[in-house]
């Protein structure tokens, strides 16, 4: 055995030339490193006798030494047991210091789940010494030698208690780095991933059971912040985004602890727009790096260097290629299907209505230093929108806003907002006209500037669009609930909101001609005649009003079904009058016979080509049977649906959707008829040609199957051209933004694909040419004109010549 201790002899080796020996051939060294276990063993005993004496010098390299070897060379009992060691001289245990010592075990059920205490000698420890062994423990946890759940329980508790923030913060970045490696690459361990949630999960509730509303944190508390921040931040890069986290999180947001709840709060809140940002950095990062291509322009070109280029350059046209088809395809989708990826975590909560009534009752119950007002606000946001995305009932809610809806209320705007967001169809609309009545009397007076007066016309037309039946006024209430809302007039309240249209202020104008468009499209009889314009009259005519409360219309078959059999009706009957039309005239070919029998013509009675065929007259009394007949079966055939009442032409769609299976092209054909119909509603010009055309018998006519049939409105054909494309228009039709982005990277892609080899052309090198240089080239002279510029070089040239140059002699002085 070797020593360590003289510098002198030159058989003497260091702890990192021993490590590299051990690493090498570990059976020739195994005494060496005993040897130095024994010494790090007796120096942590000297250790914990004095914790707050200086450590040697020596420590902190021997715990490195030991941790580096036994996780590589040894590993198993020795590992276990330098492991062991260390837990216990960070906790201030002197068992881990026997050679006899047991491995640790795992906790008993009756032990608490976090000590949130530790003895005096943890506390009193070095910083040096305590960050050899958390360094060394993480060490041993990257290659393999520890189990993560070991180190979990053991890293929350110094989490909890440690005065050292630099240390806790390298402990919180090794947990959330582990269990990303431990699910790296799509390989998830749901075992490990399940305890470690359950362990996550107990704390947060200890927390919520230990503390109190306007306490101060204890260090279960912190333990709890810690959890609930390694959840978001699990979730946010999509490592944990399961139901299990959600309730994590939920637990933590129904805490009586501010900060974990305000975490939890905000985590629910504002998930989604991080996590979108997140998506957009790594895109533009990803799309920044495949701009730069180097081109090897003052080095040797070799083939690989080449190949590496044409490999950049493929991979820029791919990413290009694929960005566009993202920004064509979010402008199509307008978001929907972006959101949808983002794992939005409010609709994973397992009992929102009990997490709200929690939450709820709380902002109650506080006083005003229970709960700061942003943290009150911030609790109001996520109630509110809970109740918003779930839909559910929460009236105490509504009474509570009301509260804070004074006009010189903090964040007023913000109490609009959650008020808006809280509400849904199926919230009563007695709820809500309380809220309409505080906005109209503290937002809506000429007392109130420009911009209160907007906000609360844009804050009741959002409320009305939410819940439309609180526009049905008394129609959907009972009798008892009509006598107490004598007061509340929906048409008077209306008809006030549309005369701000006209308001002198621009934002006030602008908000009431948004209501006075709401109102047309949802109940245009509230509106007086000359403010329901061309839309809203069809409307009222065609007798729109929203549902009362609790109505639902409830589908007796599927839609258009009664429109596509009067489209198939009409369809039909107008093939039976051409086939009616081909044969109806009353003259015959005496030549022509039905029947596929040859007539026999002697050659005495053959008839001359210059001579017309013989004609016979046919009675009428022999056709007119057949034309009454024919006439009868086409009026059965075509279907009226004015003459229909609505329960007749509900058992006709009833009827139609139980009898039949429609195909794909069948759904598109209806679906379009629908919307024939709805735009004939809102169109009454629309409406008074279809009128027109049905009494003439084409109804249909402006409509193909060609057209029906396809499943894309417009379908251009290369090399067709349709007469719409050429006919004159009084302007001319702007392309729409995604036109113009097509026909840009059209015109990319041909640019960019050239076909011939080589560099630029001659007429290219021409049109970038500077005109200084070719101003006075013979091509130039061509488009002016030889005749002009000869006569200005010959005009100058004899000026010279007259003047002779006088003009530049200088005058002599006598």
């Amino acid at each position: 055995m070797t020593s360590i201790d003289d510098s002198s002899n030159p058989s003497i080796l260091k702890l990192s030339q021993l490590q590299n020996r051990c690493k090498r051939d570990p059976v020739a060294y195994k005494q060496d490193y005993d040897a130095q276990s024994r010494r790090l063993i007796s120096l942590v005993e000297i250790l914990l006798l004095s914790p707050s004496a200086d450590p040697s010098p020596s420590l902190v390299e021997l715990i490195q030494f030991t941790a580096a070897v036994s996780s590589s060379s040894y590993k198993g009992e020795e590992s276990d047991k330098i492991a062991t060691l260390l837990m216990d001289l960070l906790v201030g245990s002197s068992n881990g210091a026997k050679n006899d010592a047991p491995p640790r075990r795992k906790q008993n059920p009756g032990v608490p789940v976090l000590q949130t205490s530790l003895p005096v000698a943890a506390l009193q420890l070095h910083r040096d010494i305590r960050k050899a062994c958390v360094s060394a423990l993480i060490l041993m946890r990257n290659k393999g030698a520890v189990q993560p759940l070991c180190l979990l329980q053991l890293f929350f508790q110094l989490l909890a208690v440690l005065p050292d923030k630099n240390l806790r913060e390298s402990l919180y970045h090794h947990i959330v780095n582990d269990i990303r490696n431990i699910n790296k690459n799509g390989k998830k361990d749901e075992k490990v991933n399940r305890t470690i949630q359950s362990f996550f999960h107990r704390i947060v509730q200890a927390s919520a059971d230990e503390a109190v509303p306007g306490g101060e944190d204890s260090p279960t508390d912190y333990a709890a912040k810690r959890a609930t921040q390694m959840t978001c931040d699990l979730y946010r890069r999509q490592v944990w985004n399961d139901e299990r986290s959600v309730h994590i999180l939920a637990s933590a947001a129904s805490s009586p602890n501010s900060s974990v709840m305000g975490r939890a709060l905000r985590f629910f809140l504002n998930i989604e727009t991080e996590m979108d940002s997140d998506h957009k950095a790594r895109e533009e990062s990803s799309w920044q790096d495949c701009q730069t291509i180097d081109l090897h322009l003052h080095s040797k070109k070799t083939s690989k260097k080449q190949s590496r280029i044409a490999k950049q350059v493929k991979t820029k046209k791919k990413m290009q290629h694929e960005r566009e088809i993202v920004v064509m395809n979010e402008r199509h989708d307008k978001g929907v299907e972006a959101s949808r990826k983002l794992f939005p975590a409010i609709e994973l909560l397992h009992d929102p209505q009990g997490l709200c009534e929690t939450i709820l009752k709380r902002v109650k119950s506080s006083g005003s230093n229970t709960y700061k007002f942003e943290v009150k606000m911030l609790m109001l946001n996520f109630v509110t929108r809970v109740v918003g995305n779930h839909e559910l009932i929460l009236l105490p809610l509504y009474t509570l806003l009301q509260r804070y809806m004074g006009g010189h209320q903090r964040d007023v705007t913000a109490i609009l907002a959650y008020s808006v967001q809280s509400c849904h169809e199926h919230v009563p609309p007695e709820e809500v006209y309380g809220i309409l009545k505080t906005i109209a009397h503290n937002f809506i007076t000429e007392r109130c500037s420009g911009e209160q007066m907007a906000v609360g016309i844009n804050a009741v037309r959002a409320i009305c669009a939410r819940v439309p039946s609180v526009l049905s006024g008394e129609d959907g209430l009972d009798e008892d609930a009509k006598e107490k809302s004598t007061a509340w007039d929906v048409e008077a309240f209306a008809r006030d909101l549309a005369g701000y249209a006209k308001h002198k202020d621009r934002s006030v104008s602008i908000a009431g001609r948004g209501w006075v468009n709401h109102i047309r499209e949802v109940y245009p009889s509230l509106l007086q005649g000359k403010d329901r314009g061309l839309v809203g009259a069809g409307l009222h005519r065609a007798g729109e009003k929203p549902l009362r409360y609790g109505e639902v219309r409830a589908a007796s078959g599927v839609r258009g079904a009664d429109l596509l059999a009067a489209y198939e009706a009409a369809k039909k009957a107008k093939s039976d009058n051409g086939e009616e039309a081909e044969g109806s005239d009353g003259w015959q070919d005496a030549g022509e016979s039905d029947g596929e029998e040859e007539v026999q013509v002697n050659d005495d009675e053959a008839i001359s080509d210059g001579e017309a065929p013989d004609l016979m007259m046919i009675e009428e009394n022999e056709t007119g049977a057949e034309e009454k007949a024919e006439e009868g079966d086409i009026s059965e055939n075509k279907l009226d649906l004015t003459k229909l009442s609505e329960k007749e032409r509900a058992k006709l769609q009833q009827e139609m959707s139980s009898t039949r299976i429609f195909s794909t092209a069948e759904f598109a054909k209806m679906q379009k008829l629908v919307n024939r119909q709805q735009r004939a509603l809102r169109d009454p010009r629309l409406a008074a040609r279809l009128k027109r055309a049905k009494a003439n018998g084409d109804e249909f006519a402006d409509m193909s199957d060609s057209d029906i049939d396809s499943d894309d409105e417009e379908i251009h054909i290369k090399g067709a051209v349709n007469n719409v494309d050429i006919m004159a228009e009084a302007k001319r039709k702007r392309m729409s933004k995604a036109e113009r982005l097509e026909k840009i990277i059209e015109g990319r892609e041909k640019w960019e694909s050239k076909d011939r080899p080589g560099g630029s052309t001659n007429t290219e090198k021409k049109r970038k040419k500077n005109f200084a240089m070719s101003k006075f080239a013979y091509s130039t002279r061509q488009k002016v004109g030889e005749k002009n510029t000869t006569k200005r070089g010959k005009k100058f040239k004899g000026k010279k010549v007259e003047d002779g140059g006088k003009s530049k002699k200088r005058r002599r002085k006598f």
